[in-house]
């Protein structure tokens, strides 16, 4: 009897540890992720859905859109909004954000994952800009990437048309960083959280699905719900400071010139978190008018 009271015990106290542990690790997460300014960046949220009329999405991974951006895409595209999405190829036939977007392919292949720089996508990217003339732009952030979401195509797509917007080498348009650990704009993917987790509902036919998680078995039902719960986490630690239940959250990217030395110029990126640093610089001006 008492030897089965002190496993009971025990069981109750690695319960109880492993539970705040878990508790300590979300509000850790919770404050690494969510916006400095929530009510701002949910204004900002707002005003992208208002305003943006053609949005060229660049990806280095077409099957993460739904879980990264599937609400905002949705959301864009009943404000109106054309969009157009770029990946590498090939372009996949049958994408759940199909009726959303017009697929297009950067490069001919999947990207090389042991590459940073990939003159062929920036020059891609630069030329279906040019084309399209977007006045959003949207992509992974590959300077301040949340480390769960980081993947090497990703950020080579992100350095990529990160590059080109600092050295104006495209037309203007706001550039939004998905995938951030800085957060300066939050949309509130709430009205269309249903459609985006149907979306992200594994296909009953998926290729493998029933060699590692067995044919409808409770492994093959947890696999299935996995990345569904993962979306609302995530986007509940993005949403929380702002009292929504789900929001996607972006970096607004924009260049400006910084005085540095003798009269000489530094380009940087503005990332959330410098705008005190940037106001000594000598400019007073609101990078983000409401």
């Amino acid at each position: 009897m008492t030897s089965s009271r002190g496993w009971l015990r025990n069981m109750l106290i690695a319960t109880g540890a492993l539970a705040a542990t878990g508790w300590a690790a979300y509000r850790l997460a919770e404050r690494r992720l969510r916006p400095d300014q929530p009510q701002l960046a949910l204004a900002r949220g707002h005003r992208l859905l208002r305003q943006s009329r053609r949005v060229l999405v660049a990806t280095g991974r077409w099957d993460d859109l739904e879980f990264l951006i599937g609400g905002t895409l949705r959301l864009l595209a009943q404000a109106g909004a054309d969009i157009a999405i770029a990946g590498p190829g090939p372009v996949p036939v049958n994408p759940t954000w199909r009726e959303l977007a017009v697929p297009h392919a950067l490069v001919p292949e999947e990207l090389a994952t042991d590459q940073t720089y990939s003159p062929a996508v920036q020059k891609a990217v630069k030329r279906l800009w040019a084309e399209l003339e977007p006045d959003a732009v949207l992509t992974f952030d590959a300077d301040f990437p949340a480390r769960f979401l980081r993947h090497p195509a990703h950020e080579l797509v992100g350095h990529a048309v990160i590059d080109l917007v600092l050295a104006d080498a495209v037309p203007r348009a706001e550039l939004l960083a998905f995938g951030t650990r800085r957060a300066n704009v939050l949309v509130d993917v709430g009205p269309v959280l249903p459609a985006k987790l149907r979306a992200l509902a594994a296909p009953a036919g998926a290729p493998g699905a029933d060699r590692f998680l067995g044919r409808g078995g409770t492994l093959e039902r947890v696999g299935r719900r996995a990345p569904r719960l993962y979306a609302q986490v995530w986007g509940h630690l993005y949403g929380h400071a702002a009292g929504i239940a789900c929001g996607e959250a972006f970096r607004a990217v924009q260049p400006h010139t910084a005085p540095v030395g003798h009269g000489d110029h530094a380009r940087t990126a503005f990332d959330g978190l410098q705008a005190d640093a940037h106001a000594r610089t000598g400019s007073g001006h609101d990078l983000y008018p409401l």
